[in-house]
């Protein structure tokens, strides 16, 4: 859409991407996988924060940052043959106050890379169609800018109602099945698609003593803030002009 924001990193291949997202707004994308080539890994690996938390393998960024070039060749090459494998999440509670916790997972450096060269690819799509209202995991926008613009429509006027809505343990009951039926809407590389399934497929893995197809998402600053799963909810709940297109058409709005 016109002014949507894009990465503040942009390439020619993922411009191209980009560039046809935003002429076909109702065309399903092929080709996107080996968009995850390893300058993409590199530039995975550069945004991870040094301090975050290590997963089951106990390796830090700065350890699996040794011999970085060899790693992530080696990883692309298990990726493009599908020997990749999401390894086993790091279950921790952290206390969320009157006596609870909330149980988050946490990835190992290198699936961290992974979700994120994900992430990357599938923003240029959604960020194309996402509705100037949407604030959520956006890149470059932040609940800051979502409260400034509340402001400027209160203080205009003609506001009667401010609704707080919080869903209960949202991240913690996704519907795997659900996300990716909403992924095929817009990818149709059956490639990413795959890889995006062994992701969510380990994550649901950990899951203990709750319904199959109900499972504990991973979070943390990478796995959750830019994961799949926060593209695809971000496009659903906060709203895409294609979405928004096939709503209309429909009468539903």
């Amino acid at each position: 859409m016109p002014g949507a924001k894009t990465s503040e990193h942009m390439y020619t291949g993922l411009q191209k991407v980009v560039d046809r997202a935003r002429r076909h707004p109702e065309e399903r994308i092929l080709s996107l996988a080996h968009r995850i080539d390893v300058p993409a890994l590199v530039r995975a690996y550069r945004r991870l924060r040094s301090g975050a938390a290590v997963g089951v393998d106990g390796v830090t960024k700065a350890e699996y940052g040794q011999d970085l070039e060899r790693k992530l060749t080696d990883l692309r090459e298990r990726l493009k043959s599908k020997r990749w494998r999401h390894q086993p999440i790091r279950r921790v509670h952290i206390p969320k106050g009157e006596g609870r916790t909330r149980p988050i997972g946490i990835s190992t450096v290198e699936d961290k890379i992974v979700q994120d060269s994900i992430r990357e690819v599938l923003e240029e799509i959604y960020e194309q169609d996402f509705l100037d209202c949407s604030y959520g995991f956006r890149s470059g926008r932040s609940a800051h800018d979502a409260l400034r613009a509340l402001s400027r429509a209160v203080h205009r006027g003609g506001v009667q109602w401010v609704i707080e809505a919080d869903i209960v343990s949202f991240f913690d009951s996704l519907d795997r099945t659900k996300l990716m039926e909403m992924l095929r809407t817009r990818v149709a590389d059956d490639s990413l698609l795959r890889l995006i399934g062994k992701c969510l497929t380990w994550a649901c893995s950990t899951a203990r003593n709750i319904p199959s197809r109900i499972r504990v998402q991973p979070r943390g600053r990478c796995s959750h803030r830019s994961s799949v799963t926060s593209i695809c909810t971000t496009c659903w709940t906060c709203g895409s002009r294609a979405r928004s297109n096939r709503a209309s058409r429909a009468g539903l709005t």
